[in-house]
C-alpha cells in the first residue's frame, strides 16, 4: 500500500502544491485530472523524489520511503510526461545503463521490450528517435525492474497510437492484477474511466475528490 501524508511543495513564495493525502492499496488504479498547471505533474515528481517536498511524507507498506534509494530504484516506476533520456546514448545502452543501476544484471526482459516494441531499435541512438519512440523508450525505464508502484504523467499523449491500447490492456490484464499500484495522470476521460477505481482532481495546487 502506497500512502501519501501531508505532501507540499513551494517555488519561491507560491505554493504549488498545498498539502496532500491519499491512500492507494495494492491492485489498485488512482486516477489524476485537472487543467495544466494545477499540480499534478509536480504531485508525481515529489512522490517519485525527483523533487524534495517542502513538508509530508510517502510510505510504503507503513514505512517511510523518503530518500530510500532502494525503493525508488527497484519497488518504483516513474514515466514523467516528457522523455528524459540521454541523446547520445544507443537505445540498448541506455536500457542496460538504468538496469544496472536498479541493482539488476543479465538480459533485458523479453517481456518489456516485446511490450513496447525495442527489439528492433536496441541499436538506434536515441537522438535519432522519434517522440512516440523515446516515449516506448521511457516507459521501458519504469519498467526494468518490475516495479510494484508505478507513477505515470500523461504517457500516451506521446506514445505511437498502436502502443496505447497496448499498454492499456497490459497495465489492465497484468499489472494491477498481480497487486500493482498505479498512479495514472491523464486528460483523458475514457482512461481514467477505464483503469481508476477512484479520481482525484487537482485545482491551483489543491486536491479534490471527484
Amino acid at each position: 500500500m502506497l500512502e501519501i501524508r501531508q505532501l507540499c511543495k513551494r517555488y519561491g513564495g507560491r505554493q504549488v502544491l498545498y498539502p496532500a493525502s491519499f491512500v492507494l492499496p495494492r491492485g489498485q488504479c488512482l486516477g489524476l485530472a485537472g487543467s495544466n498547471g494545477s499540480g499534478k505533474s509536480t504531485l508525481l515528481r515529489l512522490i517519485a523524489q525527483v523533487e524534495r517536498p517542502d513538508g509530508g511524507e510517502v510510505l510504503y507498506q507503513g514505512r517511510s520511503v523518503l530518500k530510500d534509494r532502494q525503493f525508488l530504484r527497484t519497488m518504483l516506476g516513474y514515466v514523467p510526461q516528457s522523455a528524459e533520456l540521454s541523446r547520445e546514448l544507443t537505445v540498448k545502452r541506455q536500457l542496460q545503463l538504468w538496469q544496472a543501476a536498479c541493482g539488476l544484471s543479465g538480459s533485458l526482459p523479453g517481456e518489456v521490450l516485446e511490450l513496447l516494441g525495442l527489439e528492433l531499435m536496441l541499436k538506434k541512438p536515441i537522438r535519432a528517435l522519434s517522440g512516440g519512440m523515446a516515449q516506448r523508450v521511457s516507459i521501458a525505464l519504469a519498467l526494468l525492474a518490475r516495479p510494484k508502484v508505478l507513477l505515470m504523467d500523461e504517457v500516451t499523449s506521446g506514445l505511437d497510437r498502436d502502443y496505447v491500447p497496448r499498454l492499456l490492456d497490459w497495465l489492465e490484464g497484468s499489472f494491477l492484477p498481480g497487486g500493482g499500484s498505479l498512479i495514472w495522470c491523464s486528460h483523458h476521460p475514457g482512461e481514467l474511466e477505464r483503469l481508476c477505481g477512484a479520481v482525484l482532481r487537482l485545482e491551483e495546487g489543491k486536491l479534490l475528490a471527484e
